[in-house]
């Protein structure tokens, strides 16, 4: 089954630009679909507040790689917020110091994301949008200019079963 979807521009922040992913015929973002799943009062507020005091530092500072830890390979810049113990986790690309595109996140029921159902699927939409996003850089229908992108942001994907 294909699987349409675009990146969008979701916050602009002092030292970075926060984009997520939209897929197609939702009315959230998946950044936005994350915190939906974790409303106030929820067992996982702490979790969220982590989360949240996370994003307020990358936006002041930027997203520095300290603050990001790796979950596909080094390569796909895959990331995981937080990178301090929590329940949940919060998945993006950091395509650079300036600029994050989130995907979704979920609670971490198991040792990897690799053994999580939901995990999985967060992560593997995120490594192939980075790999599209590094052709589109290479063919130069998608450019980077300080913290925006600017170009062809509309995706199709193979759903994997």
């Amino acid at each position: 089954m294909k699987q349409k979807y675009s990146i969008e521009l979701i916050e602009e922040h002092k030292a970075v630009n926060f984009y997520s992913l939209r897929m197609e015929n939702k009315e959230y973002s998946e950044l936005e679909d994350f915190f939906e799943k974790f409303p106030i009062g929820s067992p996982y507020d702490r979790d969220v507040d982590i989360i949240i005091s996370w994003l307020d530092r990358i936006g002041e500072i930027g997203a520095l790689e300290r603050y990001f830890r790796y979950e596909g390979n080094f390569k796909d810049g895959v990331s995981a917020i937080p990178i301090e113990t929590s329940n949940l986790r919060l998945y993006c690309i950091r395509l650079s110091d300036h600029i994050l595109i989130f995907g979704n996140g979920d609670i971490k029921d198991c040792k990897t994301w690799q053994e999580s159902h939901s995990l999985e699927k967060i992560v593997e939409i995120l490594k192939d949008t980075s790999r599209y996003i590094t052709s589109r850089i290479a063919n130069g229908t998608l450019f980077i200019v300080d913290k925006e992108l600017i170009g062809n942001l509309n995706f199709i994907r193979n759903e994997k079963k």
